[in-house]
């Protein structure tokens, strides 16, 4: 019981996995998943040795996926102590022991419970496991379930996902076009002067949904990169700037920007409105 009360308290900035120089992953780690969606994902914190393209390979993910999950990581200089998001596949876990299982072969994967979750949707929709599982394991008194406690869901070869098991999550067009944007910013900056500014962006939420990212800015020069930071949903996209904004045309003296539909919306934006940090380089 005590291993459990330590599990439950450890302090956020330990749940993520390191491995060493030779390995991604070690038996000293363990696993601490996130869900959001369908997606399953956890922290890996780089250590002298490893690089972002191995770390790719040994989970069986396209480098597409990881800057996907990694918007604002520059991939071409991950610094050690960095920590990136790796999405693992449901059948990488292994949910039950096989025969004459050596636990120094396997890191343990743990789900931390969050508000809203019910037993139904951990064991069926998450994990696809039966419930009794779960709950055998955490030896859940009278079934319930506290947010921040974790769950045992199974173990992760120290080897890395098999060839066999290995899942390159597609990327949709949309979201490629976003990762193409990301590498045009990060290759334009050489010799360039940073700017950052924030205030508040617009966008039509009546406007055609077109599926372009672009934007309209003051100063950025025409057909370059931005990077747009929304704080709220701590989301990034990167934009083409294709204009300068209309004089007169908005009754804001704080407009930042105006954002196509498009990436307003994989900003999280909700109304015309909202506030924005803006980084760009000339």
């Amino acid at each position: 019981m005590w291993k459990y009360f330590l599990l439950l308290f450890l302090p956020v900035a330990s749940l993520h996995a390191t491995g060493d120089s030779l390995r991604y992953l070690g038996p000293r780690d363990t696993i601490f998943l996130t869900v959001s969606g369908n997606d399953k994902f956890f922290e890996h914190q780089i250590v002298p040795g490893q690089t972002v393209f191995s770390l790719a390979r040994f989970y069986g993910v396209s480098m597409d996926v990881l800057r996907f999950y990694n918007p604002s990581l520059n991939f071409n200089a991950v610094a050690i102590g960095q920590k990136v998001k790796v999405p693992i596949p449901n059948r990488a876990i292994i949910r039950y022991k096989p025969a004459k299982f050596n636990p120094k072969l396997y890191a343990p994967v743990f789900y931390r419970i969050k508000p809203g979750d019910n037993l139904f949707r951990i064991s069926r929709v998450y994990f696809k496991m039966p419930e009794d599982t779960i709950i055998a394991r955490a030896k859940l008194g009278n079934n319930k379930l506290q947010p921040g406690r974790l769950l045992r869901i199974g173990w992760l070869k120290l080897g890395g996902i098999p060839a066999g098991e290995q899942v390159i999550v597609p990327v949709p067009p949309t979201l490629k076009k976003l990762v193409n944007l990301k590498k045009t910013f990060d290759d334009y900056k050489a010799n360039k002067k940073e700017v950052r500014h924030q205030g508040v962006a617009i966008w039509e939420k009546e406007a055609p949904g077109s599926r372009n990212y672009f934007a309209l800015h003051e100063s950025a020069p025409l057909r370059s990169i931005i990077e747009l930071y929304n704080p709220v949903t701590k989301r990034t996209v990167y934009a083409e700037v294709l204009g300068r904004i209309p004089q007169n045309a908005y009754q804001n003296n704080n407009l930042a920007v105006v954002l196509s539909p498009q990436t307003a919306k994989m900003l999280g934006a909700k109304d015309p409105r909202f506030f924005i940090k803006v980084k760009y380089y000339k």
